[in-house]
């Protein structure tokens, strides 16, 4: 959507003085400065460690629970989230119940909890339209593209194929509202094309039959500002037809909206090593229409769950667990969070978890090569099969906004996402070990890693 060295070279360190082994945990598990995911450096600030002598007592090793009991706490949390509370839809009452839902919980595991407000702006469905009005005037549903402008545009319809720069016509396309078919570049690249190109709207229709929702970029930011929506496979393909015979006019009409939407921050102070800050989460909210199970409340669900685990590790590092809203939206509610951190709280942050439609198909770890190849390890070691994680085009998820600022992340997920934003998308249609499992292979994972007192 979607290692660091190996997390578990620290039982070599048991039962050397716990001095030595801080040295060992800043050179190992905040080299922030050794790769990104493209192999550059982040350029920020490694933290660094006082070799001060303190206790000498070695760690003590914890039970981990096993994959099933990890799931049947999940499923608890899932039942909550996806069959008692009322809707998460981004910018609704209902993420704000479930967000309080998040903070409650949290709350009673001891962590510090705090609530970070933002406002979504959203393009809601009704006051939007297409309208083609002629030869043969009729109503086009459409859905708004999150980063898409506003405003309405009238004019003639263009056909431009896939809108690859070569698709596109050598004359300009000013005020022209361009049509453009889904698939093999992403739809950002779509957008630039032909907004460059002098495009005044862009409809882009599905590759299948029914609609979709789609995004241009990530955050409160506009991503370009002329309007872009979606259609059917099927109004996009009579449309194509229509062309053929002449020329086809429309008007479109994009608004926006407000909408308050909110992070849930929670954070325990570590020990020693506290200038290390380690972050799991996952988004709360889901789509109109959808129960939201695998999507995503099976991330939520694991995080929560891990949360109450480690906490009574009593870990060394800072940990934070965070729910973020309007993840559906554009990531805004990651977003939001990265952009209210300084270059110093940034560069304490030595990896960023995420855990979202932990449902079907396959699990899947990606992200940071050295995270996610530690991850795949512990998977095998534990006895789960895990696969390498690749984000399908056009897809992402929170730890997108991390990666973006330089901060490692690690990314679990299922591979199929046939059902998410679908009312299919329930309890009964997914696999719930699969949250067990990702809960398993962070615990045998970061534990190991970055050590408990």
């Amino acid at each position: 959507m979607p290692s660091l060295s190996r997390f578990r070279v620290f039982h070599a360190f048991a039962l050397l003085p716990m001095a030595v082994l801080f040295v060992a945990i800043a050179t190992v598990a905040c080299g922030r400065d050794l790769v990104t995911e493209a192999g550059g450096s982040t350029g920020l600030t490694t933290p660094t460690f006082a070799a001060t002598p303190i206790s000498k007592t070695p760690e003590v090793a914890r039970s981990t629970p096993s994959i099933e009991e990890l799931t049947e706490r999940a499923l608890v949390h899932l039942r909550t989230l996806s069959e008692e509370l009322p809707p998460r839809v981004s910018g609704t009452d209902g993420e704000l119940v479930a967000a309080g839902y998040v903070a409650d919980q949290l709350r009673s595991f001891g962590y510090e909890v705090e609530i970070q407000d933002f406002t979504a702006v959203v393009r809601p469905r009704n006051g939007n339209h297409l309208q083609v009005t002629g030869p043969t005037p009729r109503p086009v549903k459409t859905n708004i593209f999150t980063g898409s402008g506003e405003g309405d545009v009238s004019g003639p319809l263009f056909f431009v194929g896939l809108a690859r720069e070569g698709d596109l016509p050598e004359f300009s396309m000013e005020g022209m509202v361009v049509l453009v078919e889904r698939g093999v570049i992403p739809f950002r690249e779509k957008a630039r094309n032909v907004f460059e190109a002098g495009a005044g709207a862009m409809v882009v229709f599905n590759s299948t039959s029914e609609n979709f929702d789609g995004t241009l970029g990530e955050g409160y930011e506009l991503t370009f500002d002329r309007p872009s929506v979606t259609i059917s496979g099927v109004s996009g393909e009579a449309l194509v037809a229509e062309l053929e015979d002449g020329p086809v006019n429309v008007v479109l009409r994009v608004v926006t909206n407000e909408l308050p939407s909110r992070n849930v921050v929670a954070s325990k102070p570590g020990g020693a090593a506290d200038e290390v800050i380690v972050i799991i989460g996952g988004h709360i909210d889901t789509v109109p229409g959808s129960p939201g199970a695998s999507d995503n409340g099976s991330g939520t669900a694991t995080f929560l769950v891990l949360a109450e685990e480690l906490v009574k590790a009593d870990p060394l590092f800072e940990l934070r667990v965070i729910g973020f809203g309007s993840e559906e939206l554009g990531l805004l509610g990651s977003v939001a969070y990265v952009e209210s951190l300084d270059d110093a709280e940034r560069s304490r942050i030595t990896a960023m978890f995420n855990y979202d439609a932990l449902g079907g198909g396959s699990l899947e770890i990606g992200g940071h090569f050295e995270l996610s190849r530690r991850g795949l390890e512990v998977a095998e070691e534990i006895g789960v099969a895990a696969l390498p994680g690749t984000e399908p085009p056009g897809a992402s998820s929170d730890h997108a906004s991390f990666r973006d600022a330089g901060i490692r992340s690690m990314f679990f997920f299922g591979s199929d996402f046939s059902l998410i934003h679908t009312p299919l998308d329930t309890i009964g249609a997914m696999d719930p070990e699969m949250m067990g499992q990702a809960a398993a292979i962070t615990l045998n994972g970061l534990l190991d890693g970055l050590g408990a007192r």
